[in-house]
């Protein structure tokens, strides 16, 4: 799970370098993301 979430934070990250409103809100949007990629594969999968 934490691969996951850490992996949409990186990717948010990099996207809030190049769109507003900056760094912290697409780190946190990429955190979730991430969160529910985890969840999706669990469900899918499992």
């Amino acid at each position: 799970m934490l691969g996951y979430t850490l992996a949409g934070a990186v990717i948010g990250a990099a996207i809030g370098s190049l769109i507003p409103p900056g760094h912290l809100f697409w780190f946190a949007i990429g955190a979730g993301c991430g969160w529910l990629a985890h969840r999706y594969a669990n469900y899918r999968h499992f």
